[in-house]
């Protein structure tokens, strides 16, 4: 019998969540569900880790991570207008186009996701007291997409797996099924999928492919009284 590994829980409630993925320029669109780089980005915040910190892109390297929609909720479009003396392009320098420019931003609204993150105990137990007792405030992808309820949900040897627990915990209220999963760890009833990623990088941001498995639990899960 397989050995069960320590599994860290989250569980990502908002107003809003916006996890971007191939954004380009005015518009900001969200992912599906939240990215591998989100988590990492939440995390970072509650262990207090500025921007361009190597610790960041250790953890991105150490933690392999499942996500599952138990409430997609409802796609929003955000429209703006931002003005500005003056307003300057990717280059540092003044746009072109004059000092107004319209922003489109995705949100969902109304989501419940469910985070699974499989890494060695001694990890998983410090990323928990950080998300107990967050240096800096958390933020569902976004900085004014805050949390509606506590982020950590526990800290278990209950599966055997990432791809065990995304499967069999117990479902949010509301849950909407079928529930649509991406982990990290091969399934043979999943469907590969190659998805962009930004990993930090010495100061910076690179975009890396990042090899998925996502399917969809079918079956009706015991809801949790705790969530």
């Amino acid at each position: 019998m397989a050995e069960n590994r320590p599994l860290l829980i989250l569980r990502l409630e908002g107003a809003m969540q916006s996890w971007g993925e191939s954004s380009k320029w005015d518009i900001r669109n969200t992912a599906i569900m939240p990215t591998k780089s989100g988590v990492i980005g939440l995390l970072a915040c509650a262990l207090g880790l500025p921007r361009g910190d190597e610790r960041i892109n250790a953890l991105y390297d150490a933690l392999r991570v499942a996500v599952r929609a138990d409430l997609q909720g409802s796609r929003m479009v955000d429209y703006h207008t931002v003005t500005g003396e003056p307003l300057r392009n990717a280059e540092g320098k003044p746009r072109s186009t004059g000092n107004t420019f319209i922003s489109h931003r995705e949100y969902w609204q109304d989501a419940s996701f469910l985070v699974v993150i499989e890494a060695e105990y001694g990890l998983l137990e410090q990323l928990k007291q950080a998300l107990l007792h967050p240096k800096w405030c958390l933020y569902l992808g976004r900085k004014s997409c805050v949390p509606s309820r506590p982020v950590f949900e526990t800290l278990t040897y209950a599966y055997i797996s990432s791809l065990d627990a995304i499967q069999r915990y117990p479902a949010a209220p509301r849950a909407q099924y079928p529930m649509l999963y991406e982990c990290e760890s091969a399934s043979p009833q999943a469907a590969v999928l190659t998805r962009p990623d930004g990993k930090p990088a010495a100061g910076t941001r690179r975009f890396v492919r990042r090899q998925v498995w996502r399917s969809t639990v079918k079956e009706e899960v015991h809801v949790s009284d705790e969530n």
